[in-house]
């Protein structure tokens, strides 16, 4: 299967080149045709397996079928427990995004909030957060949900295990008009993320994918060995210089 498949805007399949993406990943292959469909989805993959992109490229298809005619807040909103991953989740997202013309914002803590507050007062397409500072903005009358047409979770788990879930329930509710809810966790054990999408998703397709050896291989690692621990604390210094 190649992304050509899915029909997608010719942009996209361009921005896919350039970064290149040639043909889709297990969960892509899998999520993608649905998700375009605008049916919710409950996803498990493994991380490093391409889940990004299954639920960014129907999100960014989602805007170029429907263009907004006004200018306004969020209509894809994009719930991620760190900063980290946001920041990860924002850059992708500008990239597959290049030519769109699209307002592309993120919303961590951690960070001043003079810039977020600017960029909350402007025009959003899409907005990458993590909820507890997302939800200080809610409390605080800077944000509003009541635009997002697609909302989007990712590592369910993981929110789940930082104490998120009454806070995304919280920011699901303030986003009534949503037409699609997508979930994305790399385990589904133990019942809490089934509990948790009951909450939010409606009538979901639920995919779990074991990635092949080939995929999971994107994921790399590397061990510095240290003679004693003050070789340790010189490598530990020259690679955060």
């Amino acid at each position: 299967m190649q992304f050509e498949d899915f029909q997608l805007d010719p942009s996209l399949l361009e921005s896919l080149k350039a970064m290149g993406h040639h043909s889709p990943t297990t969960i892509q292959q899998e999520t993608i045709p649905y998700a375009l469909e605008q049916r919710d989805i409950l996803a498990r993959a493994p991380t490093g397996t391409g889940k990004t992109a299954s639920f960014l490229l129907p999100a960014l298809q989602h805007l170029i079928d429907f263009p907004r005619r006004f200018s306004g807040q969020a209509r894809i909103l994009i719930l991620t427990p760190t900063r980290e991953l946001a920041s990860q989740i924002h850059r992708y997202a500008c990239h597959l995004a290049t030519n769109q013309g699209l307002d592309i914002a993120i919303i961590t803590g951690g960070v001043p909030y003079g810039p977020q507050e600017e960029a909350l007062a402007g025009n959003i397409d899409i907005l990458v957060a993590t909820p507890g500072r997302l939800m200080e903005y809610l409390d605080k009358g800077k944000f509003s949900a009541e635009e997002v047409d697609v909302l989007i979770i990712d590592e369910a788990d993981r929110m789940l295990d930082m104490g998120f879930s009454s806070v995304v329930q919280a920011i699901a509710i303030e986003a009534q008009g949503r037409k699609q809810n997508m979930l994305f966790s790399a385990t589904l054990e133990g019942g809490g993320v089934h509990r948790f999408a009951r909450e939010v998703l409606n009538d979901p397709i639920e995919i779990d994918v074991d990635a092949p050896r080939s995929e999971k291989a994107k994921i790399h690692q590397w061990i510095h060995l240290a003679d004693d621990k003050e070789h340790k604390f010189a490598l530990l210094c020259h690679l955060l210089r």
